[in-house]
């Protein structure tokens, strides 16, 4: 019987070698979804790899096989060339293109285009080649017979969330226009959001900008003045003379490996911050203790975030689903966290102001608002009110942003120029000692 059994056993392996030794690896081509899929498949033979092509992709049509070598240990040029696009950044579509595209699409749907010829229209007069090709991807899949909000499905991470399930709602309820339009009006008081951000701290960034370049300036040809006077007196020069000249000679020497490392360490930064969920997290939390940036964070996202919650409201979605794209939607990770508790809370039977309450980021007369409109059936009325405040308060920091952050930047350029101002004038305090 032992003998038998390890015949048995001896049989079982030489027969898994011979398996593994049969195994072959196909680069396959196939059209999925009006999408072109390029992958490498391990099978015994082409008759399994169609069972296995169709079992995980159904409905595709097979455009090429070709068996190619095992490629475990080989690199896929296309895909470093993704690679480096992704961390440069060159794959992505801009805002305003975007909302160009939806609202080109809106006008013309409701105009009476039909969405294929719509889509036609707009690619012959887009210029960036990322949306070319995505509004090729998604003519191919309406053609397929899948709906508009599928065909944006596979190109969610361009869109966005929002502008996904506002596409659906258009499908639902057979008013595709109506729910584009609505979507570009909220993505364009997002983007107007963005763009006073960014004017507001245009101020403190042009100064810090101005005192780089005069200190630049400073070091690279006044100090090096004094060291040539001094060099003449056999005098030691002040210390602080001396940490500038150092400065001056470090980027003389390597000032263009320094640039090129500030360049790929906020290409670097930029890219874990997309990537990497737990350092987003970390700088969403410092964020959040920043004087003045916190506040507009804060109320940035508490406006987008009531905005979205009462237009999908007013569009008939479910408070659930409501809640939870408008969750979605909100970019701090800090925040989003918070209110994922809330939306937690809800779904064990909370009303909507208790689990508000409990996260502690709205203010009181804002739940006592929620909690009049759950009261009086008029949530949808009252988030609009909500997100007014929000954006009220929003602007007020932004049209104070010059006096709130005047104290810092006049500390910053104090700090600056006193370094500056001893740096040249103790030299020439101590000219008449070394000639003595």
């Amino acid at each position: 019987i032992l003998d038998y059994n390890l015949i048995e056993l001896f049989i079982g392996i030489i027969n898994c070698e011979e398996i593994f030794l049969t195994m072959k690896f196909y680069k396959v081509s196939i059209l999925y979804r009006g999408n072109k899929l390029q992958k490498v498949i391990q099978s015994q033979s082409k008759q399994k790899l169609y069972n296995e092509i169709f079992s995980h992709y159904p409905k595709s049509k097979i455009l090429k096989i070709k068996e190619v070598s095992n490629p475990k240990d080989e690199i896929s040029i296309k895909d470093l060339f993704n690679k480096i696009e992704d961390f440069l950044e060159l794959n992505q579509v801009p805002e305003e293109t975007r909302i160009f595209f939806l609202n080109q699409l809106a006008i013309m749907i409701d105009a009476g285009i039909s969405i294929l010829d719509a889509l036609k229209e707009i690619e012959n007069s887009i210029e960036n080649k990322q949306l070319k090709k995505i509004i090729t991807s998604i003519s191919q899949e309406i053609n397929n017979g899948y709906s508009l909000s599928d065909a944006f499905k596979p190109h969610k991470n361009i869109f966005g969330n929002l502008t996904i399930t506002m596409i659906k709602l258009g499908d639902k309820t057979g008013n595709s226009a109506k729910a584009l339009l609505k979507l570009v009006d909220m993505l364009e008081e997002i983007r107007d959001n963005k763009v006073k951000v960014k004017k507001a701290m245009s101020y403190p960034r042009n100064i810090l900008i101005a005192m780089i370049i005069a200190m630049t300036v400073i070091i690279n040809y006044v100090m090096p003045k004094f060291e040539a006077i001094f060099s003449r007196f056999n005098t030691e020069l002040p210390l602080v003379t001396r940490i500038l000249l150092g400065a001056e000679e470090v980027f003389t020497s390597y000032g263009i490996y320094i640039f090129l490392l500030v360049i790929f360490i906020i290409l670097l930064f930029k890219y874990a911050l997309r990537n990497y969920k737990k350092f987003k997290y970390y700088i969403d939390f410092l964020i959040l203790k920043i004087y003045v940036i916190k506040d507009i964070t804060l109320y940035a996202t508490l406006n987008k975030f009531t905005v979205v919650f009462a237009e999908l409201l007013n569009s008939g979605i479910s408070i659930f689903e409501a809640l939870e794209i408008a969750i979605g939607m909100v970019e701090n990770q800090v925040l989003r966290e918070k209110l994922q508790q809330s939306y937690n809370e809800i779904n064990s039977g909370a009303p909507l102001h208790r689990s508000f309450k409990s996260i502690e980021i709205f203010d009181s007369m804002v739940i006592q608002m929620i909690y009049t409109g759950e009261s009086s059936g008029e949530l949808q009325k009252m988030l609009n009110n909500i997100a007014e405040y929000y954006k009220r308060k929003f602007n007020k920091i932004i049209d104070n942003m010059h006096s709130l952050l005047e104290p810092i930047i006049l500390l910053f350029i104090g700090i600056l120029v006193t370094t500056l101002a001893l740096g040249i004038f103790l030299p020439i305090w101590s000219l008449g000692e070394a000639a003595h």
